[in-house]
């Protein structure tokens, strides 16, 4: 019996043509000894302030209510170069977006700060088919989080989102690593000044590689559950399907996803380790995944204290039709953790 091709390589493929429309990226591999020798704090600072925020009102349904936030982005480019480049006009990456959807009668209940994947547009099918279906599921407000160069953080010149997030400009890929964790701490300084309640954190794909790394850096989340994903940022270049245009352009610049890994490893990020206790982690997994290896995420599982972890019979992009398991594992987790 012939073996039906895995999603993931067919996504790698149909991703190719739009691709091809991508900008062309800067060698900056000389550049990232600028990332070298700094500390943990300096590398991902801590917000240093509220910023301002502003809120409107999109829609109310009944039982629902949404709004988006935004401010101004706290982050600060290390590298000199990149620096002078990101202050030297005003970019659609400096206002950070946050989409807030609040079910009703959730006063009182944990909170979700949620970041989506790489390349995921702002869609009205997202915000009603599966955000608001999350919140009310799990009857928890959810604050959605766009990360740089995706959704109104799009630059106009860019064919797709997440075009310049993920390239072969290691240091403007690196920024946007660093931009979108600050981010997501101030956003979350946000949250706690307007309630006590508390802020779980939880991500798809590559914003599960978020949730993972937050939940090594933050503290004041109450709990994080990425989904799919692990934190090994070299194997991930190797592996992902989708990823193959950074891979060609990195080649020709001299480099493999091992050096891509060295980078990280340089800088301390193999080092990082949860600071929120193990059973308020909860990992769900997919046994077939060609992005995220299984192997790589059963290793991060162990050196984490063995938190809950579910796994699933898929690959990656086969992982969206178990979805409603997979928030069902969430509510009860949520549902089960002890609080004062």
């Amino acid at each position: 019996m012939a073996t039906l091709p895995n999603l993931d390589d067919m996504t790698g493929v149909l991703v190719r043509p739009l691709q091809l429309l991508r900008s062309r990226p800067r060698d900056t591999l000389d550049r990232l000894v600028a990332y070298e020798g700094l500390t943990r704090e300096e590398l991902f600072p801590h917000p240093d302030r509220l910023p301002r925020v502003r809120t409107r009102r999109r829609w109310a349904l009944p039982g629902f209510e949404n709004e988006d936030l935004w401010f101004a982005s706290l982050h600060q480019p290390i590298e000199p170069l990149f620096n002078e480049h990101y202050h030297a006009r005003r970019r659609r990456i400096q206002t950070v977006y946050a989409r807030r959807i609040r079910p009703n009668g959730t006063a009182g209940r944990p909170r979700l700060l949620y970041i989506h994947g790489y390349m995921q547009p702002e869609t009205v099918i997202e915000e009603h088919g599966l955000l608001s279906v999350i919140a009310r599921t799990l009857d928890v407000e959810i604050v959605h989080l766009q990360p740089p160069y995706h959704g109104r953080r799009k630059p106009r010149s860019s064919p797709y989102d997440g075009e310049r997030f993920w390239t072969a400009d290691v240091v403007r890929s690196f920024e946007a690593m660093r931009q979108t964790i600050l981010d997501a701490r101030t956003l979350l300084s946000v949250m706690l000044d307007e309630s006590p309640s508390p802020v779980g954190l939880s991500g798809l794909s590559l914003g599960g590689a978020f949730s993972a790394t937050l939940a090594c850096l933050e503290p004041r989340f109450d709990f994080s559950a990425p989904f799919i994903a692990h934190m090994d940022m070299g194997a991930l270049l190797r592996d992902a399907p989708v990823l193959g245009a950074m891979r060609k352009d990195l080649a020709r610049f001299g480099w493999t996803p091992a050096e891509f890994g060295d980078f990280f490893t340089k800088i301390g990020w193999d080092e990082l380790g949860p600071v929120i206790p193990a059973e308020r982690i909860l990992l769900l997994a997919a046994k077939e995944d060609h992005f995220f290896d299984a192997d790589i995420l059963r290793d991060m599982w162990a050196r984490w204290g063995h938190p809950e972890i579910h796994w699933y019979p898929t690959s990656h992009m086969g992982f969206i039709p178990h979805m409603p398991s997979a928030i069902g594992h969430l509510r009860r987790f949520i549902n089960g953790l002890s609080r004062p």
